[in-house]
């Protein structure tokens, strides 16, 4: 018996993921369905674990390397879904950004190369991806590791790569750190300098607060200087309490 597309929607929204077991995703999966009931298919088998791993696997040995089955590899959790989607990126050529996002919650295990690799490229979406992969990571490299990864990215035109990079970079304390924020917060768009600068007052450091001095009196923006020292105030206000606990 042929399941249409309308009969299975309509068991995914009578049923929760939960109480449809994977073999009946298989069953259902075909390259004829429409890309988003694929997905959505892709979806269901990804938040079954193991269960829908195994069904993946096999999927993709049928049908080859899918999106949507991608996607699913990524959602399962699974050490054969990671070490597949390693290898899988480290045959590539060219980075895929559906694999780069599948890859999202291991990237500690990607070496600096392949994050640099994916980095590199000039897609915006390919950036962001990466940066995510690199928040799993940076807390495990060197303060030089780090920045080395990062360098290029500073100099990107667009806002959403260079504030990601600068919220990465402000869970550290160290000095050449608090130096590399603070002169993006001396050369960027009012929105990035903003973010430079709450970054510097989360950080938190006699290093941090030195520099929001040092900033807000450089500044020629009212607004800027304004940020700066309300960053300032916040940290003599923690040290009162600190002082008072």
């Amino acid at each position: 018996m042929i399941i249409t597309e309308t009969q299975i929607w309509d068991r995914f929204n009578t049923n929760k993921s939960t109480l449809i077991s994977a073999d009946w995703l298989k069953g259902v999966y075909s390259l004829d369905l429409s890309d988003e009931l694929r997905w959505t298919i892709g979806e269901r088998l990804g938040l079954l674990a193991k269960e829908g791993w195994d069904v993946i696997k096999v999927l993709i040995d049928v049908y080859g390397n899918q999106p949507e089955l991608i996607h699913a590899a990524g959602l399962c959790h699974q050490e054969g879904a990671c070490n597949f989607l390693l290898q899988l990126l480290r045959e590539q050529a060219k980075p895929n950004i559906i694999l780069v996002r599948a890859l999202a919650c291991w990237g500690a295990i990607l070496s600096t190369q392949e994050l640099k690799r994916i980095l590199g490229e000039n897609s915006m979406q390919m950036r962001l991806a990466g940066l995510n992969l690199l928040s799993f990571k940076a807390h495990l490299l060197t303060v030089n590791e780090l920045l080395d990864i990062v360098v290029d990215l500073l100099d990107d035109f667009r806002e959403e790569v260079v504030i990601q990079v600068i919220k990465i970079l402000q869970r550290r304390d160290e000095v050449e750190i608090i130096d590399c924020i603070s002169q993006i917060a001396r050369n960027g768009t009012d929105k990035i300098v903003e973010t430079a600068l709450i970054a510097l007052g989360s950080i938190g450091t006699i290093q941090s607060v030195e520099s929001l001095s040092k900033l807000s009196q450089q500044f020629v923006s009212e607004t800027h200087r304004s940020i700066a020292q309300k960053q300032i105030s916040h940290q003599h206000i923690n040290s009162s309490l600190d002082c008072m606990i």
